[in-house]
């Protein structure tokens, strides 16, 4: 399951740093900045820097990779792969009809564990203000076809861009054809969202999270280029894919093209910016930029 690595590896660092610092209570939240997250990695985002007092995370290391491990069955289910409708097609029947029977039983499954981890037992729902450090999330907001990035430092600004965490969750997680789209509003309810899947908009947020840093000297007001960063990316892994000769896709129709256009888009665009931000470092890259992304996962 693509996530379980990336959480394996942040819970590699976190134990790192407990050892480095002594400190046994030692959280990555504790010695980052800035997070940034798509998909599963707005989920462990949001779960990382999360918290309840204002004062520590509500989630260790550990847990991302364990959620995925024991609750992931709740909602990655083979629903996605049932269905012979392509993504465009199933995707504006989902939004016509409400969802599709599968659609909507993996959508409860994940709307579950996401209230779990970020709904208090006194019900109180954690928003983007209950973030230790700025975070950034994005999702694809279908009213307004356009990227809609979730940010701590907007909802600090004001209540119309502050979101229930577990809804933010929700949107950046929706890959169109597992889950259904989620209608959303702001928490005093003066803005919308129709979003999908992150990873559809910006499936690598590093840059996103750069140039945030960049342009905000409110929050970072000694930061005067990249060479004052230290940024740490980790993806959630390549899917394994066999190499095609022009012979075996001239004959493809427009069904055959949908997994290998999905690859391209998500994985593709990961890379470039990879390559992006590698080149704006410079020769800082190799000590103050580090890419950690397994390939070849079956």
């Amino acid at each position: 399951m693509r996530g379980i690595l990336s959480g394996k590896a942040l819970a590699y660092l976190e134990h790192a740093l407990k050892a480095k610092s002594g400190n046994p209570d030692a959280r990555i939240a504790d010695y980052f900045d800035v997070a940034a997250g798509a998909g599963v990695g707005g989920i462990f985002t949001a779960m990382l820097f999360a918290t309840s007092d204002q004062s520590r995370p509500i989630s260790k290391a550990d847990d991302t990779w364990r959620f995925l491990a024991e609750q992931g069955k709740r909602f990655y289910t083979s629903s996605s792969s049932s269905s012979s409708a392509t993504g465009g097609k199933l995707l504006r029947r989902m939004i016509r009809r409400g969802g599709c029977s599968s659609t909507r039983s993996a959508t409860a499954g994940l709307e579950k564990s996401m209230k779990d981890i970020f709904v208090e037992k006194s019900r109180k729902s954690l928003t983007l203000k209950d973030t230790l450090k700025p975070v950034l999330i994005p999702c694809y907001d279908l009213s307004s076809t356009a990227p809609f990035l979730f940010s701590r430092a907007d909802a600090l600004e004001t209540d119309s861009f502050d979101f229930q965490l577990w809804e933010v969750c929700r949107a950046t997680s929706a890959e169109p054809g597992r889950f259904d789209p989620v209608q959303m509003r702001s928490v005093d309810g003066q803005t919308r969202c129709l979003a999908v899947d992150g990873g559809l908009a910006m499936s690598n947020p590093t840059a996103a999270a750069i140039t945030h840093v960049l342009h905000n000297k409110q929050e970072f007001p000694f930061v005067r280029g990249v060479e004052d960063l230290l940024v740490l990316s980790i993806g959630t892994g390549q899917l394994l894919e066999v190499s095609f000769e022009n012979d075996q896709v001239k004959k493809w129709k427009a069904k055959d093209w949908a997994r290998p256009t999905a690859r391209i888009a998500s994985d593709g665009s990961a890379d470039l910016v990879d390559q992006a931000v590698s080149m704006a470092f410079g020769q800082s890259r190799s000590s103050n930029y580090v890419r950690i992304q397994v390939s070849q996962i079956i």
